[in-house]
């Protein structure tokens, strides 16, 4: 079912080009060399292509012709290619556009993803010129544009990327990004966090197929269920809103990084990707009318896709803390209670649970909990389970290091016992659990930490790198629930 409805018939077309982008039934990618290339180039699109191996006709182009080493022809023009290319990627210098266009147009091509950069972002009056040029003969032929200068759209269901490395395991998650480098760390580090893709778009200056364009598409597809973004500047605001809105009304999710809010980042956005960034009073307008949530970094874009993803049923911010260091306890009362995450006391009877088990000596039962002793034996069970039924409480923390111990201690399988004993309890709680791995402060630790957060997000489990980071994206997501 659509969600959004686009506005014109204009609007409709680029969905459908768009479509078509994302999933190709034949791509060609000009400015292939026959050499073996790094990043950069059409090979690094071909690599990204191959990998997911599902578009059904790929072909390449030099204007040399010749073939790669595995034997793959090099075609010299659109034109020799011998069936229809509903996708041309263009890997090719700013100077060869042109021709690279009027081919385009003879071929029937669909859509055009431009990587060339060298347009309106270098601030030069002439490629500003050559720019508009393109867009020109483009529309005219009815053939919609992405870009130039950038990655284009990585999609694990359709086929098509610009990531070697990328997962190829379709997700929900979906993103539009004007900056390819952006996009590419959001999914290398949400390999990192178990996080999966469904559609990814880069589009850079934004010359014909825009921010409004990509959300709109990432709306309506069945495929996604959470849509980050990163922006520098809209340039289809009323749009851009309208569909933002659209969205949360309709209970899909959109999380925004905006890029070039302070003086230094405009100026960095501006030579960019040619965007006029914005103040941060109009932007804070902005969001407060598209009813999304903001992040301020990466990081933060991932932590509001894990909290929606793996703590959808989170339905108040009444917080349990709980792991061991009674100084680490103090601390995350106070940044729950800065992120207007309420820390309560136990009832009695949760806490006449906890004091049979607990050492008298300098551990508090009341929250946050200093329950060292609680990783020990089955003794995680019996706390975490009389927590959860507190009616004071409506989510729990678990924080913990991954330190301490060496070889031969009871530390060695730190990982996997962990993991094992919070994701089976997890199944059986009544409210909702989120894990905290504290930041390391040895190799060792280091090490068993990221085994622990693989370990805990194969199982499903909500898992952050700092307490901060948690409470404020379990904070911004029941904000956004309460819309």
């Amino acid at each position: 079912m659509t969600l959004i409805a686009s506005s014109a018939a204009n609007e409709a077309d680029a969905q459908t080009a768009l479509a078509t982008a994302f999933a190709p039934r034949s791509v060609a990618i000009a400015g292939v060399s026959p050499r073996t290339t790094g990043w950069g180039g059409g090979q690094m699109f071909l690599r990204g292509i191959r990998k997911l191996d599902r578009v059904p006709n790929v072909y390449c182009l030099n204007p040399r012709g010749g073939e790669l080493d595995d034997g793959t022809p090099l075609y010299k023009s659109l034109s020799e290619i011998p069936g229809p290319v509903d996708s041309l990627i263009s890997a090719v210098p700013a100077s060869a556009i042109l021709g690279l266009v009027d081919d385009a147009i003879a071929k029937g091509v669909k859509v055009i993803h431009l990587f060339t950069a060298g347009f309106g972002e270098t601030g030069s009056a002439e490629r500003a010129d050559l720019e508009t040029e393109v867009l020109r003969k483009l529309r005219e032929a009815g053939i919609r544009l992405i870009g130039p200068n950038c990655m284009g759209v990585h999609s694990t269901r359709g086929g098509v990327s610009w990531m070697e490395e990328g997962a190829t395991t379709p997700g929900r998650v979906g993103m539009l990004s004007q900056s390819g480098m952006n996009a590419s760390e959001v999914v290398g580090e949400g390999v990192r966090r178990g996080i999966t893709f469904s559609n990814i778009a880069s589009f850079g200056n934004a010359s014909d197929l825009n921010e409004s364009h990509f959300l709109e598409f990432l709306a309506n597809d069945s495929d996604t269920d959470i849509v980050l973004a990163y922006l520098e500047g809209i340039r289809n605001g009323r749009r851009f809103l309208d569909v933002a809105k659209q969205m949360s009304q309709s209970g899909k999710p959109l999380v925004v990084l905006k890029g070039g809010l302070t003086e230094a980042g405009s100026r960095a956005a501006s030579s960019h990707t040619g965007s006029l960034a914005g103040s941060a009073q109009i932007w804070s307008a902005v969001q407060r009318q598209g009813r999304f949530i903001p992040a301020n970094s990466i990081e933060e874009l991932l932590d509001m896709a894990v909290t929606i993803e793996r703590l959808p049923n989170v339905s108040g911010p009444r917080c349990a803390v709980l792991g061991g260091g009674g100084g680490v306890s103090v601390l995350a009362a106070d940044i729950c209670d800065r992120n207007h995450i309420p820390v309560p006391w136990f009832n009695q009877a949760t806490q006449q649970v906890l004091r049979e088990f607990t050492p008298v000596a300098g551990t508090s039962i009341r929250n946050p909990l200093d329950a060292g002793f609680m990783f020990e034996g089955d003794k995680i069970e019996t706390a975490l389970t009389a927590v959860a039924d507190d009616p004071s409480i409506d989510w729990l923390m678990v924080h913990t290091g991954a330190d301490s111990g060496g070889p031969g201690s009871r530390r060695d399988n730190f990982a996997e016992r962990m993991a094992n004993d919070l994701a089976d309890v997890a199944t059986k709680l009544s409210k909702p659990l989120a894990v905290v791995i504290r930041q390391p402060r040895t190799n060792t630790g280091f090490e068993r930490g990221l085994d622990l957060q693989r370990r805990l997000n194969e199982r499903g489990i909500a898992c952050y790198q700092s307490i901060e980071a948690c409470a404020r994206a379990v904070r911004r997501y029941l904000d956004w629930q309460s819309r």
